[in-house]
């Protein structure tokens, strides 16, 4: 008998996430699509742990299926043997607690954070319209915050997204950057990513003819070099360069043309390098393997991506020279 995959993503990515999966998972077939989610039939059964089909799902597991209301979506998840229940909107603003309260009351398991190993019971939320019924397994695959939702602290004065962005990739890939390192960013301007990172103590260098936001100019632990990508030297970077970050509004190809002029400068000491790929072009999903191998040229072989809370129409690549032994 069929069962059924459910992704949820960010609303306006279903297109590349069916691209994604046909070209990762081809036996699966596309069933059912509304903003933010999307399901596929499979010939055979399909486990929580069923590791994600594309980068670009921020929920991935077994479908259930709909249900009308929050006793209707209690009944069908109380003889799942759910550890952990997620309720989270799937495409708009609409009110969570009545769902929440109805099945974590009636499973007697908690919301929130999953622990690694949990069985999560997943009920995305969308108003006007049945919510939708999954179930997945909380390990190294699958994100443990509810709808992938990755939890960052962004301050009020951070000047950009970019600061957001790259918070959720240190906290996704647990990237070990810390007090000391140096980290260099291209495409740095107005200094969301720096921010970040010079509050973690690092000394960051920027690459951005444009100017940075005022507070971050001003922080003895931020440089910046004023000039384009493609004018910047080999001798213009800092001696050691532990973290590199990449942010520059090009087409994938030709940024990572441009960072792997680098990379016999880098090899040495690099350890990690977070790079976001703008998927302007659909077609740019079928490249994925090749922009993958590109990186790994850093002298970065352990690549993954995904599309992270705060990405748009990219997607967020991190890779490490020396992968955790517990990574999926």
């Amino acid at each position: 008998m069929a069962e059924f995959v459910f992704a949820t993503c960010a609303p306006g990515i279903e297109a590349m996430l069916k691209l994604d999966v046909a070209r990762l998972r081809p036996e699966l077939r596309f069933a059912y699509s509304r903003p933010g989610l999307v399901t596929f039939k499979c010939e055979h059964a399909v486990a929580p742990d069923d590791a994600p089909a594309s980068a670009f799902a921020r929920v991935w597991g077994r479908s259930i299926g709909p249900a009308r209301d929050p006793g209707d979506a209690a009944h069908q998840l109380a003889l799942v043997g759910a550890q952990r229940v997620h309720v989270y909107a799937r495409d708009a603003e609409v009110e969570l607690a009545p769902w929440q309260d109805a099945v974590t009351a009636r499973l007697g398991v908690p919301a929130g954070v999953a622990q690694r190993g949990e069985l999560v019971a997943d009920v995305v939320v969308s108003p006007g319209e049945p919510a939708w019924l999954g179930l997945h397994r909380a390990d190294a695959h699958h994100l443990m915050w509810p709808g992938g939702a990755i939890a960052v602290d962004v301050p009020a004065d951070a000047p950009s997204r970019a600061y957001g962005k790259l918070e959720e990739a240190i906290a996704w890939a647990e990237l070990p950057i810390a007090r000391g390192d140096v980290a260099v960013e291209l495409g740095a301007a107005p200094g969301g990513a720096l921010y970040a990172l010079a509050r973690r103590g690092v000394e960051a260098w920027g690459v951005d003819p444009g100017e940075l936001a005022p507070q971050v100019a001003a922080l003895p632990n931020v440089h910046h070099l004023r000039v384009k990508i493609g004018a910047l030297r080999w001798e213009d970077l800092p001696a050691r360069v532990d973290w590199l970050l990449v942010d520059v509004n090009l087409a994938p190809q030709v940024a990572l043309h441009e960072t792997l002029r680098f990379a016999p400068r880098l090899r040495g000491s690099l350890r990690g390098a977070v790079i976001t790929l703008k998927m302007n072009e659909p077609a740019f999903v079928r490249e994925l393997p090749a922009l993958a191998a590109r990186i790994a040229e850093l002298g970065l072989p352990d690549v993954r991506m995904r599309h992270l809370p705060s990405n748009r129409r990219e997607i967020c690549a991190v890779a490490v020279r020396e992968p955790r032994s517990d990574r999926g």
